[in-house]
């Protein structure tokens, strides 16, 4: 009877300890959700302090092409935070019906005034292949150049303006380019290759802001022998002043002619260590951003190895309460 009463008192007094210890393990693990809520609530409170006000902007359903009219099937709402937002961004689609694609838009890219146009697209229009001494280092797809070209004595002529950026290679970048666009094209680069040696250079400049900066006026005038293909291109739309680019040209011819042996010599070497320079800035900028992608991409890995570890830690306490 007595050993049969001290089973009963120990078998209690274990239960007590276990349903103890339960409660005990139970509380600290609901203290300690509880405080992981409170901070998460916290950051994203914080986050979205940061972010402030959203308002719609508009984005494509589906991919679009280039002279493609915009219509309103087109078109799909995103909210964006409002500190983003500028004067280039659609916010009403009365903004973008009766326009044009410009360029091919991607699901999830904000429409901007930079990537649409107001007149249907030019059938002369043609991909385009450009060389340059140099470009803005840090150039990217998508982003608005104009295309100059300096000659020995530092005059700089803009020969394309606002155009986009559609491809990069080493050498080149690749744009779209309307008939006219070309032949101005092929004159500068005639320039070029005879006053290269005295040190002129083409060169392509990024613009900061296109959808907000107003595009340059084109200033280069073609040689008298382009000037006439163009006039008698029947593919070219928009003609050119014959008058105003003879009387420009002109000028940059008197200012070839100025050109001396000795300076010629002193410029090229000057121009051609500018080019370097700027070359090797461009390539030590994609050195550092390759370093720079891959601390992110280990940045990336860490993270979600610590928020893994993190939910089997929690996990395994969920296992344990049972």
């Amino acid at each position: 009877m007595r050993n049969w009463i001290k089973y009963l008192i120990v078998t209690i007094i274990v239960a007590l300890l276990t349903n103890g210890g339960q409660l005990y393990f139970w509380n600290h693990y609901i203290d300690k959700m509880k405080t992981d809520y409170e901070s998460e609530i916290q950051i994203l409170s914080s986050t979205l302090e940061d972010i402030g006000k959203l308002k719609y902007v508009y984005s494509v359903r589906t991919e679009t092409k280039p002279g493609k009219e915009i219509n309103l099937e087109d078109l799909v709402k995103v909210k964006v935070p409002e500190s983003i937002i500028n004067g280039s961004y659609a916010q009403e689609p009365e903004d973008l019906l009766g326009k044009y694609y410009k360029v091919s838009i991607s699901p999830g890219t904000l429409i901007t005034d930079d990537l649409l146009m107001k007149e249907e697209m030019d059938d002369t229009i043609r991909e385009t292949d450009l060389i340059a001494d140099t470009w803005s280092v840090g150039l990217e797809i998508g982003d608005y150049i104009d295309y100059e070209i300096t000659y020995p004595y530092g005059e700089k002529y803009i020969v394309l303006s606002h155009i986009r950026v559609e491809a990069i290679n080493e050498k080149t970048i690749k744009t779209y380019l309307t008939s006219v666009q070309r032949h101005i094209y092929n004159g500068a680069l005639v320039d070029y290759f005879l006053q290269k040696e005295n040190g002129a250079t083409v060169n392509l400049v990024k613009y900061v802001e296109p959808g907000v900066q107003k595009p340059s006026e084109v200033s280069y005038s073609v040689p008298d022998n382009i000037l006439s293909v163009i006039t008698e291109d029947p593919n070219v739309i928009e003609k050119i002043n014959t008058n105003l680019n003879t009387q420009k040209r002109d000028i940059i011819e008197k200012g070839i002619n100025l050109v001396s042996e000795f300076d010629s010599s002193n410029l090229s070497s000057g121009r051609s260590k500018i080019v370097s320079d700027i070359n090797g800035a461009g390539k030590e900028y994609e050195t550092i951003l390759e370093k720079r992608q891959e601390e992110e991409k280990k940045e990336a890995e860490r993270a979600a190895y610590e928020n893994q570890k993190a939910q089997d830690e929690q996990n395994s306490e969920k296992g344990m309460m049972k």
